[in-house]
């Protein structure tokens, strides 16, 4: 970390001294944008994110355990703290292992169901791409996204992504969900009279309380409202590159 400081040049330390909050993107931007040319930044962002050194605590267990309370308050309809939830378990998840990357797609994927049920469908989608980043053959993964699609709007591509889901799903249960879905999708897709999307999600919602296969939980309404601002988005190499960019920013400003 020194050696990284002592490579700032004051110029640069100075504008991050005199910042105020509105300045803080550009200010990140341009600290960020000058460490990138030197190696020694990216290897600590290496070891942050290595699982065998664990200097973000990667921990299998503790990723387990996050992901269980996790889904116990997603079963309850308390959505904020699933989200925390799932996000603390990404952060400690290790992704050494074929099993330990399964486990990373899912968690994506949880977090993608909550991000959902809040109406933060940009969010959803791109959790929905990270798993299947991890693991394209991942049903769950492209039936999520295909209902973030749909809840858009996108019709197109939520049929695309539940026709993928359908061909992956391996019961018999699941394809025929997936199927019921892409039915009602298209009907709405067809129909002169143009249904609005919250007629679809709420559809939606009464085929998620029938126990689909496809869902890692049952879904629970509740009132609570948030904003982005208040979420925490965090990922593996986001959270290391993240940690070193505030450590720069305590260490210039102290």
């Amino acid at each position: 970390m020194e050696k990284l400081k002592s490579l700032v040049p004051e110029t640069l330390k100075r504008m991050i001294g005199e910042s105020s909050a509105d300045d803080l993107p550009r200010t990140c931007s341009s600290l960020v944008d000058f460490l990138l040319h030197f190696e020694p930044f990216h290897q600590m962002v290496r070891d942050l994110a290595d699982p065998e050194v664990a200097l973000c605590g990667k921990n299998k267990e503790a990723a387990l355990e996050s992901k269980q309370k996790g889904n116990k308050c997603f079963l309850s309809g308390d959505y904020a703290n699933a989200l925390d939830f799932y996000t603390q378990a990404l952060i400690v998840a290790p992704m050494d292992a074929h099993e330990d990357r399964n486990l990373v797609a899912t968690l994506y994927v949880n977090r993608a169901s909550v991000l959902h049920k809040m109406g933060l469908l940009t969010e959803c989608l791109r959790d929905c791409n990270r798993a299947l980043q991890i693991s394209s053959n991942y049903a769950k993964a492209w039936y999520r996204r295909g209902k973030a699609n749909a809840s858009m709007g996108h019709y197109k591509d939520t049929i695309r992504d539940l026709d993928v889901a359908k061909t992956l799903e391996l019961t018999m249960g699941g394809k025929r969900q997936i199927e019921s879905e892409m039915k009602i999708i298209l009907d709405q897709q067809n129909s002169t009279s143009n249904p609005s999307i919250q007629q679809y999600e709420n559809t939606s919602d009464i085929l998620d309380e029938k126990n689909s296969n496809l869902e890692t939980c049952k879904s629970y309404k509740n009132g609570s409202m948030l904003t982005r601002n208040s979420l925490k988005w965090y990922s593996h190499l986001e959270y290391s590159v993240g940690f070193i960019i505030l450590c720069f920013f305590n260490v210039i400003l102290s």
